[in-house]
């Protein structure tokens, strides 16, 4: 997993290479094994569909049609549709047969696509056609054009597809969607009908059951099923884990709650979450044979289409808490597992996995639980630890594994240093759905505060909501006896407090994530691709990336991370001899830590804004690229060691390989650094050439590449010139002398 998260809501700032397509979420979320359905896209420019994408083995998707402005075409096919039955129940009075037969015809009436939302509408009641015209007429006061445009797509689940998530992309004629989410489930399914805001309309459910539905502003839905007494019900909502961001929804998702009633109304249980993540889950142990409601709603009562929710109720396991939370790598490890109807109360780890890598353990399609696979030595902690006199001696570098396993509980470590040892300390509790909100202390022997930490951002936790994992580094300022306090920030604790702290010198190491996961380019073009760099335990170096078992023709062009920096953007471009073809790519890093090169796999993602501020990388599977038709490449001319030297206050001049349009060509810095601007110049026979220049105030040393945004002059009807974006050249590399 790498950097962080959103769904609907855009890019961040739109790059050159990204379809105008996007979707905003898809209704239903899932469908069970065996299943054929159709499911609803919303989003915006998803006219045009060529193909339906599904990431993963045993699902199919195919499109079906587009509508765009759904709300008005549904709208006022709605209200027609309730004043036709309003007129059919009326004549069945002598009044209203003697009224139809004076009323004068009427135009021609409105006929709505084939959506599965108005095939049965004639046997609709009057209310249920209110509640439709007030969700798709009424609630439309302001429009958004995120959601607005509405794509139907036919999906069909393998019987032994694998349960899980999938991505699902769109491609039109302008390229590729971004990715939302669809689940494959084993139990039954069913989708919510309106109105159920008052009183649960649906027949009795059986356990176990999934329940689709998508909250309305101020909505609240209901159901009811069927339990025995004794049965111990695992009821799960998935709401942000179906959409995790929403740019323009404060807290930045969907935040359901979940609530079960008796016959008489009664409250019986109740969650808006679960620890720290916003999706609830309850536990509930039937008390009598009877019939039960559910509820769910938006903490807020804010609502609308991509509200999209599954409810998940069963006697299914779920794990609350393992001990200890990994293991050393190649190392047997047996854990203790917590939890609801767990098989077992134990679980073998797969440590063969990568070190210094968190991984998932399942236990009989219960809910996966992180650990981690570290390679240095491990102890558990001892007994009466919580004093200096009883601190635990560790000898460095060591992993412990412990619990906080009381309110106002800590443990204390002792380790003996040289002046000037550096010592990293860092808890991974958090991380690993541990509920400690760990601090750090770190004294000498007798008492004195050298540094502290509560909690150390973390760039490179996706879903996680709550960052409360402590990290902290020092340089030692003389040789003795060193303690480690660890306790938890807020002074609760118990058996489920669990956590690994690492003590030990420096490790470097980095991880590296991409942006976005869905590329559209011409053929022979180049398109940018951002490049975030986590650096761990002052890893400071140069990062350099690869194309893993590409395709034969693409090409990556500035690709390297300085060293220092953090973020680039590269490019990528598109072999000359395909097209109209979609591929997946793979990214490679690499680097010299401790003089040894080392190799990591670049996590796909997709920038994403919480409500409207926050910026995000949310972790995908794929970076899906999609080559179309042909293209112009205009391309500058660079020495052979393809980086550009430009000194402060002065400037550098490039030419540009001869082009069929050099005449009409505009050329402009794309997300340009702070101090770099560039001026284009024409010669003789249309040539041109750049000119970049540095300010006198940029830093020596400043480096990275970058992006020319390439814009074609096209003549409108009424004489004037617009811009085309032709998108980008390839990266130039460049540094400030």
């Amino acid at each position: 997993m790498l950097l962080i998260g959103l769904a609907l809501a855009g890019p961040v700032g739109a790059e050159p290479g990204q379809a105008q397509a996007r979707i905003g979420y898809i209704y239903p979320a899932g469908a069970q094994q065996g299943a054929s359905l159709e499911v609803t896209a919303g989003g915006r420019s998803l006219g045009g569909v060529k193909e339906v994408i599904v990431s993963g083995e045993g699902v199919k998707a195919s499109y079906v049609l587009s509508v765009k402005n759904f709300k008005k075409t549904y709208g006022d096919y709605l209200r027609q549709m309730q004043k036709e039955i309003r007129i059919r129940e009326a004549k069945k009075t002598r009044k209203g047969r003697r009224a139809a037969q004076k009323k004068k015809p009427e135009g021609e009436k409105i006929v709505p696509p084939d959506h599965p939302l108005f095939r049965e509408l004639e046997h609709c009641t009057q209310q249920e056609l209110a509640a439709l015209l007030k969700r798709y007429y009424k609630e439309s006061k302001q429009k958004n054009r995120e959601i607005d445009e509405l794509c139907l797509i036919k999906v069909t689940v393998d019987a032994d597809a694998e349960p899980g998530m999938r991505e699902v992309r769109l491609r039109t004629n302008g390229g590729i969607s971004n990715p939302v989410r669809f689940f494959v489930g084993g139990k039954p399914e069913c989708l919510e009908v309106e109105p159920n805001d008052k009183v649960a309309i649906n027949p009795p459910l059986t356990t176990p059951f999934l329940i689709n539905g998508q909250i309305t502003a101020g909505d609240i839905d209901r159901f009811q099923f069927h339990a025995k007494a004794g049965q111990q019900l695992l009821i799960q909502g998935h709401a942000r884990s179906v959409i995790p961001y929403i740019a323009d929804a404060v807290p930045g998702w969907f935040q359901a709650t979940l609530a079960i009633y008796d016959a008489t109304g009664k409250e019986l249980a109740y969650a808006d979450d679960y620890r720290f993540s916003p999706d609830p889950v309850l536990f509930y142990e039937i008390p009598a044979d009877a019939i039960y409601q559910l509820a769910i709603r938006d903490s807020i009562y804010r609502g609308r289409e991509d509200f999209v929710y599954r409810i998940s109720v069963g006697e299914d396991p779920f794990v609350t808490h393992i001990f200890p939370l990994g293991g050393s790598h190649g190392r047997r490890t047996e854990v203790a597992l917590s939890g609801w109807n767990l098989p077992s109360r134990h679980a073998e780890l797969d440590t063969q996995k990568d070190p210094r890598t968190f991984h998932e353990l399942t236990i009989a399609h219960s809910n996966p639980i992180p650990y981690a696979v570290d390679e240095l030595p491990e102890i558990f902690e001892a007994a009466n630890n919580d004093t200096n006199k009883g601190a635990t001696a560790i000898s460095l570098p060591v992993i412990m594994n412990g619990r906080i396993e009381r309110s106002g509980d800590k443990d204390i470590y002792q380790f003996d240093a040289r002046a000037g040892d550096r010592v990293i300390a860092e808890v991974m509790a958090r991380r690993l759905q541990s509920p400690l909100d760990s601090m750090l202390r770190l004294t000498d022997a007798a008492g004195h505060v050298i540094t502290w930490n509560d909690d150390a951002e973390q760039l490179n936790l996706g879903m996680l909501t709550h960052h409360a994992d402590s990290k902290l580094s020092a340089r030692l300022p003389r040789e003795g006896r060193y303690l480690i306090h660890l306790s938890d920030a807020q002074g609760r604790g118990g058996r489920a407090y669990g956590y690994r702290l690492r003590v030990s010198k420096p490790i470097p190491d980095f991880a590296v994530s991409a942006t976005p996961s869905s590329i559209s380019v011409r053929q022979g073009c180049s398109v940018p691709i951002a490049v975030h760099a986590v650096r761990k335990d002052g890893f400071d170096g140069e990062i350099n990336l690869v194309l893993k078992d590409a395709p034969k023709g693409f090409k990556l062009s500035g690709a390297t991370i300085p060293a220092g920096c953090d973020f680039v953007r590269m490019t990528l471009t598109a072999p000359m001899d395909v097209k109209n073809e979609l591929f997946e790519i793979r990214l490679q890093a690499r680097a010299k830590l401790v003089n040894r090169l080392v190799t990591r796999d670049v996590t796909p993602g997709e920038a994403m804004t919480q409500a409207f501020i926050t910026h995000h990388i949310m972790p995908v599977e794929q970076i899906m690229v999609y080559v179309g038709g042909r293209g112009v490449a205009p391309e500058l001319i660079l020495s052979k060691s393809g980086r550009v030297s430009i000194l402060r206050g002065g400037e550098t001049t490039l030419r540009l390989k001869k082009t069929r349009l050099t005449g009409n060509l505009q050329l402009k810095l794309y997300q340009a650094p702070e101090g770099i601007s560039l001026e284009l110049k024409r010669s003789g026979n249309n040539a041109l050439s750049v000119s970049l220049k540095a300010d006198e105030e940029m830093k020596s040393g400043v480096a990275g590449n970058l992006m020319i945004e390439v814009f074609r002059e096209q003549q409108t009807k009424n004489k004037k010139v617009r811009l085309m974006s032709m998108g980008v050249m390839p990266a130039v590399p460049f540094t400030v002398k």
